[in-house]
């Protein structure tokens, strides 16, 4: 990577003006910086590239990232609902390393410990960069300045807009099911590695060029309810284990026990009904963080009261 360029934004703090060879552009202020042009197009799938019958299966998951096109330089997407139990995303890059592919970049929803191995496919160049958060190793490894690429770090919503609108164009997304079909209509609602709603591969279904569902639950077509539309999905692959259920909740998902952030929660609990936000067929959501799921336990005693 050459000279950085950097120009300083609007708070005065110092940004490159091309990111992993693509333009940047600075922050200007709150509602300072209209986007223009249209949202990303993904292609017009076609029932014509499929059996008569629906059924997308490959027999493996190598089989799969070949039918796929996988070569030199792609965007492989993954998402994080396993967090630290995801049995997927290493077999990828493995697969990739086999089969000689190099500059790959990663585009996970997020990274954990449990994907230190893709160390090793950094350094050896099957992949670039990562594009997600990087817990663990692999965050060391960047913060180093171990990555020949910039990581880059985007919230979730971030990371959806950066795909719809064509800033980032997944080439293969694997997403991995606890629940399919054979179509690919997929959930994560149910089966052994059953982890909830999939909206973090949400995007990726919709606006990647090939889209694998990988599943250790395969059932009867039609699978429902369906989260992931199989109308979107190219490929399916059963695998015996995709995920560790056991290992979800980790890192950011065990809620705190600190006194000081505790007090936090119930302050803002507290102060969630005093405003009267909790009413009856109220909906709220707490972001991963031990402090915002304490949240929930406060609510919980204000609901049975």
């Amino acid at each position: 990577m050459g000279k950085m360029q950097l120009v300083k934004n609007t708070l005065g703090r110092p940004v490159p003006t091309e990111v992993n060879g693509k333009p940047a552009i600075p922050f200007q202020g709150v509602g300072k910086y209209r986007p223009t042009g249209r949202k990303y197009g993904p292609p017009i799938p076609t029932c014509a590239d499929y059996p008569a019958n629906g059924d997308k299966r490959q027999p493996d998951l190598r089989a799969a990232l070949i039918a796929a096109g996988l070569r030199d330089g792609m965007t492989i997407s993954t998402h994080h609902h396993f967090r630290n139990g995801d049995l997927v995303a290493n077999q990828i890059f493995d697969i990739a390393a086999e089969l000689g592919v190099k500059d790959l970049v990663w585009f996970p929803s997020a990274s954990f410990p449990c994907h230190a191995p893709i160390i090793k496919h950094l350094e050896s160049g099957v992949v670039h960069h990562i594009e997600g958060s990087m817990n663990g190793p692999l965050g060391k490894f960047a913060s180093e300045g171990k990555m020949r690429g910039l990581g880059v770090l985007r919230s979730h919503g971030g990371r959806y807009q950066a795909v719809q609108d064509g800033e980032v164009q997944i080439d293969i997304a694997v997403i991995a099911a606890p629940t399919a079909d054979f179509f690919g209509n997929a959930n994560g609602l149910t089966g052994p590695s059953a982890c909830g709603l999939l909206g973090f591969a949400l995007a990726d279904s919709q606006y990647a060029e090939k889209v694998i569902v990988v599943t250790d639950n395969l059932v009867p077509f039609p699978c429902t309810p369906w989260q992931i539309q199989g109308n979107n999905v190219d490929f399916v692959v059963e695998m015996e284990q995709i995920g560790i259920p056991e290992k979800i909740v980790s890192g950011t998902t065990k809620i705190t026990k600190s006194p000081d952030r505790l007090y936090i929660a119930e302050l803002t609990a507290k102060f969630c009904d005093a405003a009267g936000l909790i009413r009856d067929g109220f909906s709220f959501q707490a972001g991963a963080g031990g402090t915002s799921l304490a949240i929930g336990n406060y609510f919980g005693q204000i609901m049975r009261e």
